[in-house]
C-alpha cells in the first residue's frame, strides 16, 4: 500500500478550514481550485486531468500551512507524486510531527514524551486486557478434549 502523506495532510487540514483558507495560509503557494482538486481527486488525478505537483516555489508555502520543514514537504511530494518513500521504518504521522517536537523546548519535549509513553502504555495494557478477555472467553465455550468423546 503506498503511503500518501502529502495528500493525508491536505485532507486533515481541510476538515477544519475551507480552500480559499488553505490557499491564504500557504501564502498562495497554490490556489483555492488546486487544493480542492488534491483533496477531492488525490495528486495526478482530478476533473480537468491531473493534479500536479507543486513547484519548488511552493513549498516554504506549502510548509507553513501544514506546520512542518520544507525537507518533509519535499518527501512527502515525492511519496504522494512519484511513489518514492523514505528508506526508513518510521511512519508519516511520526514524520509530520517530528519538525513540531523540534520546535519545543527542552522541558516542553520531556513533558510531550511522557505524555506519549503513558498513551502508548494505556493503549499497549487495554490491548492485552482485550486479547485476554477473548481468550477466556473462547476456552469457556470450546469443550474440553478429554470430554469431548464423552457426548457422543
Amino acid at each position: 500500500m503506498q503511503e500518501t502523506p502529502f495528500w493525508d495532510a491536505a485532507n486533515r487540514i481541510a476538515q477544519t478550514m475551507d480552500y480559499q483558507d488553505m490557499a491564504h495560509r500557504s501564502d498562495r503557494a497554490r490556489s483555492h481550485g488546486w487544493w480542492r482538486n488534491l483533496v477531492e481527486y488525490g495528486p495526478w488525478k482530478g476533473p480537468a486531468g491531473r493534479v500536479s505537483p507543486p513547484d519548488p516555489d511552493a513549498l516554504s508555502g506549502i510548509a507553513k500551512l501544514f506546520g512542518t520543514s520544507e525537507g518533509q514537504v519535499r518527501a512527502m511530494i515525492a511519496a504522494d507524486w512519484y511513489g518514492v518513500q523514505q528508506n526508513t521504518e518510521i511512519s508519516a504521522r511520526v514524520l509530520r510531527l517530528g519538525p513540531l517536537f523540534e520546535q519545543l523546548t527542552d522541558e516542553d519535549a520531556d513533558l510531550a514524551e511522557k505524555l506519549i509513553r503513558r498513551l502508548s502504555q494505556q493503549r499497549q495494557q487495554s490491548e492485552s486486557s482485550l486479547k485476554r478477555k477473548s481468550m477466556s472467553s473462547l476456552k469457556r465455550k470450546a469443550p474440553h478434549p478429554d470430554t469431548a468423546n464423552d457426548r457422543e
